[in-house]
């Protein structure tokens, strides 16, 4: 059986070494700008390559996340970015943007490509679109089943598979989501978002978290997703302390390695007090999900100790499943739903079982239930960057000899260059071979460092020489060593500035070549009739009719298409295209409408064109023109950003105009069942809601078990 790897979060260093020392095989991290975890510390590059070094050393994997959608104006620094992580040689970019995948498989051969969840590529047809793109694994959404999981890996086994097995969840699909981005200005597809699902709202005058998403915890689960061959498990957090890196780690390995319940008690405990909201095994087990929503709290719960049996004054008794220490952090919420939390203050240890605590307020009635949310353990001191060595480049070159020079090349930077170095015939019986590669073998503060280095005797051998009979000063040598890594850094440097100014250049000209698309009417124009969606879904598509202009058709695409209706709809769809005499217009708002367009070009519908749709979150130009090479001319034009609302996208993108409600979430949550936490029973599966915020006013539709959330105003 294939052994899946166990990745956890990097948020920043001292997370990073939490994890990996810990039990993890890989992290993942971000950089300061284009992460979609902005709120993290992470990294800089000198921390970045300290940890690629140890990486190497460790036999650690190393993935860095530039998970956001790209302005225009950003472009060039993304070159220089790439630049420098290529030659960190990361072992793969987590990337979002359609631009991004374009730059990278067209310049930066040496960097591997991995597809974020925010790709929201949740069948097979989005799979093998990006896997024909070069990218060689993809982090599946966490509202797949494990059934579901198991069929996309069968259906593109070419491809690696990453998936969720811990964490917090969000309400909408990741990628999907702009509730932050479209109430705030804050786009989590940018890394700010907002958590709006954390933020109460009413219905019917009723507050609460009806948005709030438990957290996953996959368990014993994470042994079916390895028996599947799901290559890599991963564990959502970047947000979160290195105790929490370091907690999460321990319990998964041991999971992994089959430990017994005896072990596995004490690890889950502790994991649930370093941080943990209520929790369940998510859509795994279930398409319609187990526990999805807790409109109570949004926050840290931790470990429950239990209810109280008795409360009076300032002072509560109950039977506590785990010892009690001096300054461990409990908490209960108040009959207003807040938490109320507090510090222990005890003078000794209370073991499992009936306890009393004192309290600095009023105590809860009983039947409150308690949690330990914070240990007098876990504080771990601040991590020193400097203990862990510099990345040094591993590089060859050849030392060539004459009498009175070194001449130095290094092929693989395009560099030669000689140096004086005088030598004279030695009496001694050893030369000085061993002393040049331990000198050269210095790196002092340059990034690189000239291990493989080859010598040769060179002009010597003509001279009736060789190297084994020379003495070479060790000032004058160490002089060389020092003048030769300076020159080699400064080559090195210039190279990289070289080839980007070249890139910039061929970037530049790209994005005049997009001078052929057409203009777009108005988004809300093209929402089809006879439905409240502004896309079409596989469960209305034989009711509604397409919006209609100037003799075309337009056929905006759910984003949103399970493995299990990939097929019908296609066969349905084209039975409706078939029908439609006019020119049509195919809505591409997801990395599965690509492939689901050539299919129906390639069953005979010979006059379909294909436009790019709002949720394909189209920023900038190489995202439009990576859709024309996948298209080619029967791209025809494409909607900008929609969360752009200074609109500094391309004049080549059309602005959705005014009115146009995208959904802020689009959830494989029932909003009926999880969270007004209703029957299914003899369910329509056909819901309309109001809920309302601080003034503001949202549409919630439920059809066919999936919530759609509108802002109204």
């Amino acid at each position: 059986m294939m052994k899946s790897e166990l990745l956890a979060p990097g948020g920043g260093l001292d997370s990073a070494m939490a994890a990996l020392e810990n039990g993890a095989d890989a992290v993942y991290c971000g950089l300061q700008e284009f992460s979609a975890r902005k709120g993290a510390k992470n990294f800089t590059i000198d921390q970045l390559g300290r940890l690629r070094q140890w990486s190497f050393q460790n036999n650690k994997k190393i993935y860095l996340t530039l998970n956001t959608i790209l302005r225009e104006e950003e472009l060039p620094e993304i070159l220089r970015t790439l630049a420098l992580l290529e030659e960190l040689e990361v072992d793969s970019i987590i990337l979002q943007d359609p631009g991004l995948v374009r730059i990278i498989g067209s310049h930066f051969p040496g960097l591997t490509m991995h597809g974020s969840t925010q790709m929201a590529a949740h069948n097979s047809s989005a799979l093998n679109t990006l896997k024909d793109l070069g990218l060689t694994r993809v982090v599946l959404p966490r509202e797949m089943t494990l059934k579901e999981i198991k069929a996309q890996g069968e259906a593109v086994p070419e491809l690696e598979l990453e998936v969720f097995i811990h964490g917090a969840q969000c309400y909408g699909f990741s990628g999907m989501c702009l509730a932050s981005g479209m109430m705030l200005g804050r786009s989590a597809n940018r890394g700010e978002c907002g958590q709006v699902c954390r933020t109460w709202f009413k219905k019917d005058k009723e507050r609460g978290y009806y948005l709030s998403s438990t957290d996953l915890w996959a368990g014993p689960n994470v042994l079916k997703l390895q028996e599947m061959g799901v290559s890599s498990l991963k564990i959502e957090g970047r947000m979160k302390s290195p105790a929490y890196a370091a907690a999460v780690s321990r319990y998964y390995r041991a999971v992994l390695d089959g430990r017994n319940e005896e072990i596995l008690k004490p690890l889950e405990e502790d994991l649930r007090i370093t941080f943990s909201r209520e929790s369940g095994s998510g859509h795994l087990e279930s398409k319609k999900g187990l526990h999805m929503v807790d409109r109570d709290f949004p926050g840290h719960r931790g470990l429950p100790l239990g209810e109280v049996l008795s409360g009076k004054g300032r002072k509560v008794s109950l039977n506590s499943p785990v010892a009690l220490h001096k300054r461990d952090g409990l908490m209960f919420l108040d009959s207003r739903g807040e938490a109320r939390s507090f510090s222990l203050d005890i003078r000794k240890t209370l073991s499992p079982g009936r306890v009393t605590i004192d309290l600095p307020f009023q105590a809860p009635p009983a039947g409150t239930t308690l949690y330990k949310v914070q240990s007098h353990d876990f504080h771990s001191s601040a991590f020193k960057e400097n203990s862990l060595k510099p990345f040094r480049r591993t590089l060859s070159g050849t030392l060539s000899f004459s009498p009175d020079s070194a001449e130095l090349r290094v092929p693989e930077m395009d560099f030669c260059r000689t140096y004086p170095l005088h030598s004279e015939e030695s009496t001694g019986s050893r030369g000085p071979k061993e002393k040049i590669l331990t000198e050269f073998a210095k790196a002092a503060a340059s990034p690189f460092v000239l291990t493989n280095l080859k010598l040769e005797d060179g002009d010597l051998k003509a001279a009736g020489s060789s190297l084994d009979r020379r003495f070479i000063p060790p000032a004058a040598l160490k002089k060389m060593r020092q003048q030769a890594y300076r020159d080699l850094e400064d080559h090195i440097d210039d190279r990289r500035e070289e080839r980007i100014r070249s890139l910039e250049t061929n970037l530049q000209k790209d994005a005049a070549s997009l001078t052929d698309l057409e203009g777009l009417p108005d988004r809300l124009s093209l929402n089809p009739i006879g439905t409240d969606l502004p896309v079409i879904t596989p469960e209305e598509l034989t009711a509604l009719q397409p919006a209609a202009d100037g003799g075309r058709s337009y056929w905006p695409l759910t984003p949103l298409l399970f493995p299990q209706y990939e097929k019908s709809f296609t066969e349905a769809l084209k039975d409706r295209l078939s029908s439609d005499s006019s020119e049509k217009w195919i809505g591409i708002g997801n990395w599965g409408h690509i492939a689901l367009f050539k299919a129906l070009r390639k069953g005979g519908l010979k006059d379909l064109r294909a436009y790019g749709e709002t949720s394909m979150l189209l920023a900038n130009s190489q995202s439009v023109l990576l859709m024309i090479d996948l298209l080619g001319k029967d791209f025809r034009g494409a909607y900008g950003w929609i969360e752009d609302k200074k609109k500094e996208y391309p004049d080549s993108l059309t602005p959705p105009g005014e009115g146009f409600h995208p959904p802020l979430f689009i959830s494989r949550n029932c909003f009926k069942k999880h969270s007004l936490l209703e029957s299914c029973k003899d369910c329509p599966k056909h819901m309309d809601y109001q809920m309302s915020q601080k003034g503001g006013s949202y549409r919630v539709l439920v059809r066919d078990c999936l919530t759609w959330i509108f802002e109204e105003n």
